[in-house]
């Protein structure tokens, strides 16, 4: 299970080091892709096994669901982490997240999110203040 959030550098060679808390959980290989609000996931080799099986159920169910698998794979890297527990990120997704100096790493449960600094702030302030209303639906 992944929990918190952390602040990290992104350093001149595009890698981010990931939390001490994460990388018990991230041995071997792991799947990092597009997400929604231009963050970034990570998917352990379980999860991605997962979110692959639910997208192919859905492959014909419609144009939409079509669209979302090819994004989803055609954006998807195989990682790992080098030895200092660092991950690169490559130039897509670094573009696609906005991520600059300083990433958020957020536990999410069964994944991690990466996240723009300045953007997660953005985002956080806007959910925050509607967080009651957000729970009442």
């Amino acid at each position: 299970m992944f929990l918190g959030e952390f602040t990290h550098k992104v350093d001149s060679k595009n890698r981010i080091m990931m939390p001490s808390e994460f990388r018990e959980n991230l041995k071997g290989d792991f799947y990092i892709t597009k997400g929604p609000e231009n963050s970034l996931i990570i998917y352990t080799e379980e999860e991605f096994v997962k979110q692959s099986q639910k997208l192919d159920e859905r492959i014909n169910e419609s144009k939409k669901n079509r669209a979302i698998k090819r994004l989803f794979f055609s954006s998807t890297v195989k990682i790992s982490l080098d030895k200092q527990g660092r991950i690169l990120l490559n130039k897509n997704l670094k573009d696609y997240s906005g991520i600059k100096d300083e990433a958020m790493i957020i536990g999410n449960n069964t994944t991690i999110e990466l996240w723009d600094r300045e953007r997660w702030q953005a985002y956080i302030d806007e959910v925050e203040v509607n967080l009651s209303d957000i729970m009442d639906e």
